[in-house]
């Protein structure tokens, strides 16, 4: 185990433990550290101030608008030895404010002596509880257990097994995950099998004190958890969601071997955190496992107590802030928009930077203006090798670099006005008796940003980008897109139609093996409507249609989609479609709730 998470730092270029904590997580504070500061908290004696201050920065100078991503920070912060104020106004402010996840996160804060004014740590954990479905299991919405989300909520609920009711449920979980196994002894998750799935059950197994390599309930054609979880290892080190390396499924992994080593050491679960005065004692006794541990053990060293020295202001792993020394790229300094979107700002232009299924970047020009008139919807395009995923009706894009500035380009002549402008400018300076050689440089270094800017985007009309319906598919099925559950509120822009409808019900045909997002990408391409999906590889994730992102209307809201009436328990690119069927992507601001009677 210590040789697989030694490969993982060796892979994100770092010789070290503390060179890692030092550069890799100090650079990715906020945006893909937090679970690497917790299990490496919990596996040695480092120094993380260097990333602590960059988190606190991190969020001194950004929203979050998710109660789970809150106390995932604050937990992260805990690990590492801070005692911001953050985390107590986090565990008084946001637990259950968005779901089930909250509760999960904010029982993992409670389980380490935080205490919160909206829970009692025995009331957060009957309240966990009553979320449990008939099958055993625990999902975020539907009526059938999720292997991720149940091995999460094993996780938080580990250290109460001395309950009676809390070791039922346990055992009702640990039944389900074991009939979710599937043959290569891995899990899926929204209908994909994934390494991250394998590394959360890894992590529930080893605070339950069960052996994820050797118990008899958890191998499956001769493999076992954790085979399954090595078959997703890649020859640099990294683990991969599916079949190519991925940063989150890297993190996970190093997690969970971090919480099987504590398994073998006895040093109990990993969000049990050494250095924690836990508020429950922990008693495995009803759990099921073959090897109860003592998760109050000492051993091992938890994080160093945080002396700020240096901060950070990025919002992406590789992206360099204004307070760090050494290079860095000054063109393109991340921020987050008003919905919590990723962007970034070359030249004073806004980008959101997007995925498609196949897990490439893409960038979405976006604008600040408030009326139609001003300014257009955004535009996918693509960057780099991305595939592309879906077009606006919008007059601008930032374009790749062999999609500029060819023959009949307006580049050449905006180009030109610039250099004319400047030389007027200089000339003006100049009878104006300004001989200050700042007042040329500074036109200067404006003239430059502007024509820097001109070679950076492309500006084209609607049509080209608009792409025809399928028209030869074999089935043939309806599709719409509406938000009526926020048209009479106010609205977060001025893209969200009056009506909530952004597509009626329009007629699309599909091949044998199309899914819904290959039909929602179909409409969005047929009617120019943005699309921003953030999923991985194989499991597409959906969060925002027609500029309209989730948790723009509280944190429990965003896109869903519906066939035939129901919800599928699976992510849109694991449902297939048949003849017929009725697809409808809805905008819910409290998981569905609200759309019942829609």
């Amino acid at each position: 185990m210590q040789s697989l998470c030694d490969g993982i730092v060796a892979y994100n270029g770092c010789g070290s433990y503390q060179d890692f904590i030092d550069n890799h997580l100090y650079d990715s504070a906020g945006v893909g550290a937090e679970f690497y500061a917790v299990a490496l908290s919990q596996s040695g004696n480092y120094d993380f101030s260097h990333y602590v201050n960059a988190l606190l920065n991190y969020l001194d100078t950004h929203e979050v608008y998710s109660a789970a991503s809150r106390e995932k920070y604050a937990f992260a912060l805990a690990a590492a030895g801070s005692t911001d104020r953050y985390i107590a106004d986090t565990a008084d402010e946001a637990i259950g404010g968005l779901g089930l996840m909250s509760l999960v996160f904010g029982l993992h804060l409670l389980n380490n002596g935080y205490d919160s004014a909206l829970y009692s740590t025995d009331g957060l954990v009957s309240e966990i509880l009553s979320w449990q479905l008939s099958d055993g299991g625990w999902a975020v919405m539907g009526s059938y257990g999720d292997a991720d989300v149940t091995a999460m909520t094993l996780q938080a609920l580990a250290p109460h097994c001395g309950r009676s009711d809390v070791s039922a449920a346990v055992d009702s979980g640990l039944d389900l995950l074991s009939q979710k196994q599937l043959d290569s002894g891995g899990f899926k998750t929204m209908g994909a099998e994934n390494c991250e799935s394998v590394a959360q059950v890894v992590i529930a197994l080893s605070a339950l004190g069960i052996d994820a390599q050797t118990d008899g309930r958890f191998i499956k054609n001769g493999n076992s958890v954790m085979n399954a979880m090595m078959a997703y290892r890649c020859s640099d080190g990294s683990f991969a969601h599916t079949d190519t390396s991925n940063e989150n499924a890297t993190e996970e992994a190093f997690c969970a071997l971090t919480a099987y080593k504590r398994y073998c050491y006895g040093q109990g679960s990993l969000y049990l955190l050494d250095h924690a005065n836990h508020s429950a004692p922990p008693d495995n006794s009803g759990s099921g496992g073959d090897s109860p541990q003592n998760n109050n053990s000492s051993n091992g060293s938890g994080g160093s107590s945080g002396n700020p020295n240096r901060s950070n202001d990025t919002d992406r792993p590789n992206a360099d802030s204004s307070g760090r020394t050494g290079n860095s790229d000054a063109a393109d300094i991340p921020q987050t928009d008003e919905n919590g979107s990723r962007i970034i700002v070359i030249n004073g232009q806004r980008y959101i930077e997007a995925t498609d299924a196949s897990g490439e970047k893409m960038t979405v020009s976006v604008s600040e203006t408030e009326s139609p008139a001003q300014s257009a919807p955004a535009t996918i395009a693509k960057r780099a090798h991305g595939s592309f995923q879906s077009s606006a009706s919008a007059d601008t894009q930032l374009a790749s670099a062999d999609e500029t500035g060819g023959k009949g380009s307006y580049k050449p002549y905006a180009i030109l006005g610039i250099v004319i402008a400047a030389g007027g400018a200089c000339a003006v300076l100049y009878l104006l008796k300004k001989r200050n050689k700042k007042h040329y440089i500074a036109v200067g270094i404006i003239a430059a940003a502007g024509i820097l800017f001109i070679l950076l985007t492309d500006f084209r009309s609607v049509d080209s980008y608009k792409e025809p319906a399928k028209t030869d598919g074999d089935i043939t099925v309806t599709l719409s897109i509406r938000c009526d559950t926020i048209k009479d509120r106010q609205k977060v822009n001025y893209y969200i139609p009056d009506d909530g409808v952004i597509l009626d019900t329009a007629t699309f045909t599909a091949d044998e093996g199309d899914t819904v997002y290959d039909v929602l990408l179909q409409a969005a391409k047929a009617n120019n409507i943005l699309l921003d999906n953030r999923g991985a590889e194989g499991a597409a994730y959906i969060a925002g249609i027609n500029s309209l992102y989730e948790f723009a209307y509280g944190d429990l809201s965003g896109w869903m989609y519906r066939v035939n009436g129901e919800f599928p328990d699976v992510g849109c690119q694991s449902c297939t479609v048949s003849d017929g069927d009725k697809i409808e992507w809805l905008y819910t601001t409290d998981i569905g709730k609200d759309l019942t009677d829609n």
